[in-house]
C-alpha cells in the first residue's frame, strides 16, 4: 500500500521553533511511527522574493513524499 504526502514549510532562518512541530511533519512522523517507510522523496527549496509585500520568510521548502507500508 502507498500514500503520497505533501510537505510545505515556510521558515525564517532566525526562527527558533522546533521544525518537527510543523503540521505536515507531525503527520508524517506519526505515519513513520506506525510502520510506514519513505520510498521516494522529491524536494524543492523555493526562494521567496524579498520585494513581495508579504515577505515574512526567506525560503519555502516543499516536497512530495511517497510512503509505503510493508505487509
Amino acid at each position: 500500500m502507498q500514500k503520497v504526502v505533501y510537505i510545505s514549510n515556510s521558515r525564517d532562518y532566525t526562527e527558533q521553533n522546533d521544525v518537527n512541530e510543523n503540521k505536515y511533519l507531525v503527520r508524517i512522523n506519526k505515519l513513520l511511527e506506525d510502520g510506514w517507510v519513505i520510498s521516494q522523496m522529491n524536494t524543492k527549496t523555493v526562494d521567496v522574493d524579498p520585494k513581495l509585500e508579504n515577505y515574512l520568510h526567506k525560503e519555502t521548502f516543499v516536497s512530495f513524499v511517497v510512503l509505503e507500508k510493508p505487509e
